[in-house]
C-alpha cells in the first residue's frame, strides 16, 4: 500500500465541508414545509367541523407522550417538524378569513 493516496476519503471529507451550508438550508426548508403541511391538515379537520375532536386528540397525545406544549419559535423553526401544541390549538381557534 505504499504510495497510494486515499483520494476517495479526501473527496468525501471535502464534500462534507462544501455541502454542509446547503444541507442546513435544505433542512430548514423541509422543516418549514412539513410545518406548513401540518397546519393545512389541521385546517382541513377544522373545515370538516372536527376541530374540537382534533383539539382533544392533540391534547391527549401531548399528555401521553409527555410532550412540552411550548417551544421557542426560533428553535422550533429550525428543529421541530411539527408545530407545538399551543401553536396548533391557536390555529384551530382562529377564524378563517377568506
Amino acid at each position: 500500500f505504499e504510495g497510494i493516496q486515499p483520494t476517495l476519503i479526501g473527496l468525501i471529507i471535502v464534500f462534507q465541508f462544501i455541502f454542509q451550508p446547503y444541507n442546513e438550508i435544505l433542512s430548514f426548508i423541509i422543516t418549514q414545509l412539513t410545518r406548513h403541511f401540518e397546519f393545512q391538515a389541521d385546517a382541513f379537520a377544522k373545515d370538516l367541523q372536527r376541530a374540537e375532536a382534533l383539539k382533544a386528540a392533540l391534547t391527549k397525545l401531548y399528555k401521553d407522550n409527555l410532550g412540552f406544549p411550548i417551544a421557542d419559535p426560533l428553535f422550533a423553526a429550525f428543529h421541530h417538524s411539527h408545530p407545538s401544541l399551543v401553536e396548533r390549538l391557536r390555529a384551530l381557534d382562529t377564524k378563517k378569513t377568506d
